[in-house]
Order: C-alpha cells, then structure tokens, then sequence
C-alpha cells in the first residue's frame, strides 16, 4: 500500500513550508473506516506570515483592481469550477459521506451561481448613496474591511468556503479560510481554482488545522472580520476568545450556528407533500444539517397516517457507497459522530421513554464496517425530553402532535435556538401568519431546507448572529460605512 501524501496549508499560493513541524492529523473513509487522508496542521509561524500577506495582497487587491475586473475574476472562477465539477463532486463525496446525487444536484452548482452573483454584486449596489443637507451634501460609501477570516463546517465544506470567500473577496477583502480539519479538499481546490482565474497571491489563503488554528485567527488584531459556521459551543468559545483578546479590536463577528428547527404540519396539509418536506427536513446530507425540521409538530388528526406513510417510505431509502448514484443514504462523517447520533437514540429510548417506531440502529451486511445508520423515527414524543431539545446532527425525527395553530406556536419557539422553521397548510393567509409568529430567521411554506444565495441566511437566539447570503445583508456583512460630508457655504 503505497503512503498517504499530506495535505497542507494553501498558504500565498504556495505549499506551508513549517509543514514539517507540524502536528499531523489522519481522516478516515466513512465508508470502510480506514485511512484516505492526512492532514499536515499550520504552525503558528504560517499563520502569522498568512496574515501579513493577506494584508498587505488585500490593500493591492482593493487598490488594483475595480470593481469590474473583479467581477472579471471572480467570473472566471465560477466557470473553471463548474468544470472541474467532477473532480470537486468527488473529495466531496469522500470528505463528507453524502451521496454523489445530492452533491452533483446541489452544491458545485450552488458554488458556481454564488461566484457569479457575488461577482457583480460591488457594481450593482453601487458605491453608496447620496444625501442633500441644508445647502451642502453628503454620501456615505461602502469600503472593503481588509483581512477577513472565514471558519467553515464539515457538513457543507464547498459551499462554506464559497458563500464566505465569494462575497468577501468581491467587495475588496481578502480572506484566510480554515475549512474544518475532516474536511479539507474542496477550500484547497478553491485555492487553486481562485489562483487560475487570477486571484492574486495572499488574497485567498487556506489554512488546515484544528480549533487552535481558528482561535488564532479570531484572537489577532489584524482581522476585521470573522464568519463562522459550526456548532453552538465553539461559537461561544471563539466569542469568548475575542472579548479576551489583549488587543481586541472590536471586530465584526458573523455566527451560524446550531438548531432544533419545528416543522409544522397543519391539518388542512397535503399530506403526501408533508411527508416528502419531513424526509427532507431530516435525511437530507444524512441528517447533518443545522437548520434541519427535527422537532415535527403533526395535527393530531392526522398523526396516524402521517406516521404509516413516513415509516413506509423511510424504508424504502436506499443505504449504501455515497459514490453510487442511486444511493440515497450515506455515513455518519466520522466514527466519533456516529457514537454521538447513537448515543442520543438511546437516549431516546431508554431516558425520554419516546417510541422507536423504525431505525436507529448501525448498518453492516455488505457495508464493511463504514459509519452507516438507518433513519430514526420517534414518536409519542413530548417537549421536555432531551431528544426533542438538543441539538443531534444527525438522522433522529422526533413527532410531537399539537390542537391547534397558537399551541404550536408556542410549543414551537419554546426553545434556545432560532435558526429555521417549517409550515406546511394549504391556507395562504394562515401560513403568512404563522411565519410572523416564529422566532427563526429561515421559514419555509410547504417546502424545507432550501437556501437560495439571494435570501439571508443566519438565526437568531443561539442559533447565531450576522446573515450571510443575499445583496443588501452581504454588502452591510463584508463591508464598513463611510460618512463623507461636504459643507458647500461658509462656516
């Protein structure tokens, strides 16, 4: 068997040169369990002189380029990334555990329209706007924040480094990325893919490790802006480090955090569409998403046939090698993650005392010993219980029933997260209704888990702070204000 080559920090287009004195960290293959990576961690020494050349390659990046040839840039990358889908498709696959499917349908062309939005977004939003004051007159224009720092997820390692990278990179910044250290390929493909479209070098930079290495980049002064993207307590924690920073200078923070999102399902609903909504708000990516409908709130009039039909269909999905395409259930991301999901089940059962009625059990047969489990399906369900109130990040529905619509609002917000919600009534005038009255900064009417790049996405409570996505939040996002007044008489 031949040796696993390293990977290392993309570090101002060049390969990190303190590798050698760095930590190294293995990945394993969901699928099999053994090793398919190793990852070389950046050393403080490369973390420090990636700052310095972001810096300074930001100011050259503002200055040298407008708007336009920016967009140029950026343009060009959409279109080279598209056509290296296959091979982006592939460390996909293999990085996360989802299904191939999924990942061709959705993420590299997501990736691909975010660049192109984001391109020329600095030239339609113009450079400001304009104020008359008495006799004189004012603007007030938008100008890059300098070196920004993006920390992404393991769930979503494409899409994190390009919705955080795109709309930096577009309004002046630059911008060092530390994917998470399980999945590292697709923020180093970007890399090379930024460099072929004509990025400058330190304009981009990717730096691999642990918590250390994000600690770092929040921690230091020279970084105006920070957007992560993970769980409720490393949140916490890289708030903590910024406020304890010697030299904190109040740097703007964006936070996406976890959910326990309630999915609604009303009894005037399609039920058919209802269950087909409830599997994608909680099988989708294998049950790792954050904004994922767990809590499903049924009408009590209609929760036996709800469950009959869910149950009949979840058995249905096939599990297995997420590079089959007609697989449609894949692993757990690591071994730790699947004790953690499994954990939770027996939770469920033997703490919570919820009915199992399907799943939650770890699959083997022909599936080697890959980190695979089937779909758990609780019910009689009730808002006190730890399944119902934790976040899990994995393939766990917990169906509660509701009376009627100012219950399930209540019971609804009746938590500390506020990240998404589902409602699904074929009542137009109740459905606008009830999304007044939940506290989540994503709802979906009869639909669930879709995050076009022209809408906002972020939460509120513990379900983070900031919005990332869309025009006006993106342009507030990864820029600062300027007040420029112009007095035209005497004083």
């Amino acid at each position: 068997m031949s040796k696993v080559q390293a990977l290392t920090s993309h570090i101002k287009s060049k390969i990190s040169k303190s590798a050698s004195q760095s930590s190294c960290y293995s990945l394993y293959n969901a699928t099999n369990n053994k090793t398919r990576d190793k990852i070389q961690f950046a050393t403080p020494e490369d973390i420090q002189q990636a700052i310095q050349d972001a810096s300074s390659a930001q100011e050259r990046w503002h200055r040298d380029h407008t708007p336009t040839q920016r967009s140029e840039i950026l343009q060009k990358a959409s279109y080279i990334l598209t056509g290296r889908s296959d091979e982006i498709t592939a460390h996909e696959v293999k990085d996360t555990g989802r299904t191939i499917s999924e990942i061709k349908s959705y993420d590299v062309p997501a990736a691909s329209r975010c660049l192109s939005y984001y391109a020329n977004m600095p030239s339609i939003l113009s450079n400001g706007t304009y104020h008359d004051i008495d006799h004189s007159f004012a603007y007030v224009k938008r100008e890059p924040i300098g070196v920004t720092a993006g920390i992404g997820a393991w769930n979503y390692p494409l899409m994190n480094a390009v919705a955080k990278s795109a709309p930096s990179l577009s309004f002046g910044n630059s911008m060092l990325f530390k994917p998470s250290e399980l999945t590292p390929n697709s923020a180093l493909i970007l890399a090379d893919i930024y460099e072929e479209a004509g990025v400058p070098p330190g304009v981009f930079q990717v730096l691999l490790g642990d918590g250390s290495v994000g600690a770092e980049l929040v921690a230091s002064p020279s970084i105006g802006k920070v957007s992560f993207t993970g769980s409720v307590e490393t949140g916490k924690k890289l708030c903590q480090i910024k406020a304890a920073a010697e030299s904190n200078n109040f740097s703007k923070m964006t936070l996406e955090l976890g959910g326990k999102s309630p999915f609604i399902i009303m009894e005037d609903a399609d039920l058919d569409q209802a269950v087909t909504g409830a599997m994608q708000a909680n099988w989708y990516s294998n049950g790792q998403v954050c904004s994922n409908g767990t809590r499903v709130f049924v009408h009590e009039s209609l929760k036996d046939e709800f469950l009959e039909r869910l149950v009949e269909r979840t058995k249905l999905f096939k599990i297995g090698d997420p590079m089959q395409e007609d697989t449609e259930v894949g692993p757990m991301v690591s071994e730790n993650h699947m004790n953690d999901v499994l954990n939770y089940i027996e939770i469920g059962k033997n703490a919570d005392k919820a009915q199992l009625l399907y799943g939650g059990e770890r699959v083997f047969s022909s599936l080697e010993d890959g980190f695979y489990l089937t779909p758990a399906i609780f019910s009689n369900c009730t808002d006190d219980m730890k399944i119902v109130q934790e976040e899990v990040f994995g393939m766990l529905m917990s169906v509660l029933t509701f009376q009627d619509e100012d219950e399930v609002i209540r019971r609804a917000n009746a938590t500390q997260f506020g990240l998404a919600a589902g409602i699904f009534t074929n009542d137009i005038k109740r459905a606008h209704r009830m999304a007044n009255h939940l506290k989540a900064g994503n709802v979906w009417i009869n639909n669930y888990n879709l995050g076009p790049v022209e809408l906002p996405w972020g939460g509120c409570k513990h379900s983070g702070v900031g919005r990332e996505n869309g025009s006006y939040d993106a342009a507030f996002e990864w820029t600062m204000g300027k007040s420029v007044y112009v007095e035209m008489d005497d004083i």
